[in-house]
């Protein structure tokens, strides 16, 4: 008998991530009444199949991966981890379960676009409590050049990602979502970089050791050994449940720089962010909680 829900996941087969997830979905699947379906976008149209279908003005489609069949009304949960450049079949896939009602989507990219923007992370940081770094954006090497002293740092090309949809009369987040602007950074050296994993309310954190950077985490310190971090200040874990939830995101990857008079400075959220290194280095059960989230919509215990 074929069971009544569906669990999606959908990422390259090499995410070390997503293969502990999933591993755990597929243990608790027997007694939780749900079936697991892996998809790995660069094989849709060969080894895994996809078939849309319209009746009666209503979208639909069908999964099949190694003899395993899913039909979309049947998908319970997503957990979206997208390769970039994307295969045509993720575009196909991702346009297919926008059509699904009530999905929850851990990585979605719903989430995504949302959080696009440096700028517009950096305003919702702001406003929910976060401390942020001062800022100039604009178009012209020689307007931002007066802001450079003040902020003893350099001005860098940036793409803030695509600019968001068109709202009627314009919008704060339509204006900063440019999508090339030349930014100019406060100067903040850290003594620290903090990682910080919200999964649906439960916050999981990890520094590492970095010279200074204005930046974002380089290749190099993103690879560095991570440290578990015993205490998040109370002021910094409202602060991330409020960030997550401005933007209805139930998973959320906040990366953090802590200065020498122990505050908390924002850098920079991802909404589809990798916590594998965090939790290979640390033992914090990040995978058990994404787990207990895809299948059931709630947090474990």
């Amino acid at each position: 008998m074929a069971e009544d829900r569906v669990v999606l996941v959908v990422a390259a087969n090499d995410d070390l991530g997503v293969d502990r997830v999933e591993r755990l979905l597929r243990l608790q699947a027997p007694d939780g009444g749900y079936q697991v379906l892996r998809v790995d976008p660069k094989d849709i149209g060969d080894l895994t199949s996809l078939t849309a279908h319209i009746q009666d003005g209503e979208v639909g489609f069908e999964l099949a991966v190694q003899g395993q069949r899913a039909d979309s009304d049947r998908i319970h949960s997503v957990l979206w981890r997208p390769q970039m450049p994307a295969p045509e079949g993720q575009v196909q896939l991702e346009a297919l379960l926008r059509t699904c009602e009530g999905l929850l989507w851990i990585g979605g990219p719903e989430g995504q676009f949302r959080t696009a923007s440096p700028a517009v992370q950096l305003v919702a940081a702001a406003r929910a409590g976060l401390v942020t770094p001062h800022v100039a954006l604009g178009i012209h090497p020689h307007v931002l050049a007066r802001f450079e002293p003040s902020f003893r740092s350099g001005v860098r090309f940036v793409k803030w990602g695509e600019p968001l949809r068109p709202v009627p009369g314009g919008s704060l987040d339509e204006t900063l979502a440019l999508e090339h602007a030349l930014v100019c950074v406060e100067h903040r050296p850290f003594d620290y970089r903090v990682r910080l994993v919200d999964v649906d309310g439960h916050l999981f954190a990890a520094k590492v050791a970095t010279p200074f950077s204005i930046f974002s985490m380089t290749d190099e310190e993103k690879l560095a050994p991570m440290e578990a971090i015993a205490v998040i200040p109370e002021e910094v874990q409202t602060a991330a449940h409020l960030f997550a939830a401005q933007f209805g995101l139930p998973y959320v990857v906040l990366d953090l720089g802590v200065t020498a008079d122990g505050l908390w400075w924002f850098q920079e959220a991802d909404a589809a962010g990798d916590f594998w290194k965090l939790e290979l280095d640390t033992g914090q059960p990040v995978s058990r909680f994404l787990a207990a989230l895809l299948a059931e919509r709630r947090a474990a215990s």
